[in-house]
């Protein structure tokens, strides 16, 4: 928390820097030269999220100097400068004064840009995207069916390599266009940074945090929110059906295994327990009416535990602090789970509790003490 508050007073400083350095101007300035280019049209383009529109145009003539001037982005935006099919992306964050020069055949790849840091760093991430895709074709070309291992790694360490630049981007400032636009670079059609993916999910989350923050009524806010949220929602069904896949087929055969961590980190398999009679307990110290029912487990624990009785608690507490004070003193296997722990067992209320015999198998829900006995009696 006091890292976010320190991210967003940082962002906020930057933000009153850039509008106080733009008081009274309602434009921004791209100017420069583009050579080789006489008689060629030079479009200013807005490169929206949804279409691109142009704002502006010169015809160049020999020298190759253009100036555009134009309304300033409400929020920050992406705009290129266009020959055809040649163009150069830049950022525009306010009333910048931003200077471009290029050389007409090569525009594409090669070009200066001053005054933006942000567009400095978008051509720094497609410039290595360029050398990234020539890369990768010398590797393909010396493609045969017993090099595919090899190259398998040589294209996974070459993208790894993209990827650390765009990563120290977005982590170094998430609500810049810089970061929004290496979260959306693609190569070959494949996006190099997508929320379904994991490793990648917390850098998309980063830039979707922080335009959903700053700039909440912002269209590509919303989108790349939504995005965002549609991958973890996505992620969150498909566990939620393995829980309740793996939940079915344990059903046919007995308890489901738990893995938890107990109170002093070290992981509790509750299948280690074969062999015993074990209270299966599920329970939330944060029940103000719980201290009754901690006790009874107490007397239960005190009169069969010599006799083969253990009893393995699953917290399911929020707050790690509550129950790390609840159980200190407690005598048997405290762990603590969350709510997929209690999706597997269909636990509704707590507490809950299920008896399981020395063979493992699920036998009562909510076990009596007299109910306990007669399974540590049974042979």
């Amino acid at each position: 928390m006091v890292m976010y508050k320190s991210f967003r007073l940082i962002i906020a400083c930057f933000l009153l820097l850039v509008l106080a350095g733009c008081a009274n101007k309602n434009e921004f300035v791209v100017e420069g030269v583009i050579h080789q280019a006489t008689g060629q049209k030079l479009l200013l383009v807005h490169d929206g999220l949804l279409h691109s529109t142009v704002i502006d145009s010169c015809v160049l003539k020999s020298n190759g100097a253009y100036r555009f001037k134009a309304p300033r982005p409400e929020y920050p935006d992406f705009y290129r400068l266009q020959i055809n099919q040649s163009s150069i992306l830049f950022a525009v964050d306010s009333c910048e004064h931003i200077t471009i020069d290029a050389n007409f055949p090569t525009m594409d790849s090669i070009y200066t840009v001053k005054g933006s840091v942000n567009s400095q760093k978008i051509d720094s991430l497609h410039a290595s995207l360029l050398q990234l895709q020539q890369s990768i074709h010398r590797v393909l070309k010396n493609r045969n069916q017993y090099s595919e291992p090899a190259l398998t790694n040589t294209l996974d360490s070459l993208i790894e390599l993209h990827k650390k630049l765009a990563r120290a981007v977005i982590l170094t400032n998430p609500l810049s266009t810089a970061a929004y636009y290496a979260v959306f670079q693609q190569l070959n059609g494949y996006m190099l940074f997508s929320p379904y993916n994991h490793d990648d999910r917390r850098y998309c989350a980063a830039v979707a945090t922080a335009y959903h923050t700053f700039y909440p009524k912002y269209h590509r806010s919303v989108s790349l929110y939504n995005y965002v949220m549609q991958a973890i929602v996505a992620d969150q069904r498909a566990r939620n059906q393995e829980l309740l896949d793996q939940m079915l087929q344990h059903a046919k055969t007995g308890m489901i295994d738990l893995n938890l961590p107990d109170s002093n980190g070290n992981r509790r398999k509750l299948s280690d327990l074969k062999g015993k009679v074990v209270l299966l307990d599920f329970v939330s110290y944060q029940d103000p009416n719980l201290s009754d029912y901690i006790f009874s487990l107490r007397d239960l624990y005190r009169k069969y535990h010599a006799n083969g009785l253990e009893i393995y608690q699953v917290s399911l507490d929020k707050d790690l602090n509550t129950w790390l004070s609840a159980v200190n003193n407690l005598p048997w296997i405290c762990v603590r789970g969350n709510g997929n722990v209690a999706l597997l067992y269909n636990i509704t209320q707590v507490p809950t509790n299920f008896l399981i015999d020395r063979a493992g198998n699920l036998v009562q829900r909510n076990a009596n003490e007299g109910e306990i006995r007669k399974v540590l009696e049974s042979k």
